[in-house]
């Protein structure tokens, strides 16, 4: 997985863009980004660029870029350098199964179909949990989504794209989901 990524790097954001955009628009119509964040997954950046465009980086103290390809990670620099959020930003090269940080460290993790490529898909998810205070936003292909009857509680569901499911997993026990408007 990490040598597909490390050749496609490159030409990803050609090829994905669009695609990506409408899962971040779905997305933060359910969840208003804080604090710490993980980008669990974060392939080249692409979706702090879209926070930036979005001011979805208000409120935004700490962000990580986590990837497991090195190519991706390079993309993503250069590309935190541009928007001038360097100050804010660390990227960091490890996988979803393992990911390097404290529990509960991060208040939210993001990760745009990243369970779908790891064999661990359960891990994985217990993983963001660990990590994560309060939301995780997760999404998974429509052509890989036997997911949710392997994985039970894999996350509220708040939408789909055109290729795409989008789910919340609530960690904090008190925390009221957040609001979805089915109409927008």
């Amino acid at each position: 997985m990490r040598e597909k990524y490390n050749v496609t790097s490159s030409g990803y954001d050609e090829l994905y863009r669009d695609e990506q955009f409408e899962k971040y628009m779905l997305a933060m119509r359910s969840v208003k980004l804080h604090g710490k964040v993980l980008d669990n997954g974060c392939g080249t950046g692409l979706f702090l660029e879209y926070l930036a465009s979005t001011h979805g980086v208000d409120g935004i103290t700490y962000y990580i870029c986590l990837d497991l390809s090195p190519g991706m990670l390079d993309v993503a620099r250069k590309r935190t350098a541009s928007l001038g959020l360097a100050h804010m930003v660390e990227h960091v090269e490890a996988d979803a199964e393992n990911l390097p940080l404290r529990s509960e460290s991060v208040n939210y993790t993001v990760s745009f179909t990243v369970v779908d490529l790891v064999e661990d898909k359960s891990r994985a998810l217990k993983e963001m949990d660990r990590v994560t205070k309060l939301y995780a936003v997760v999404t998974s292909l429509k052509k890989a989504h036997k997911i949710v009857r392997e994985l039970p509680n894999y996350g509220l569901y708040i939408g789909e794209t055109s290729k795409d499911y989008a789910f919340i997993r609530i960690k904090q026990k008190h925390s009221r989901a957040p609001t979805v408007d089915p109409s927008s």
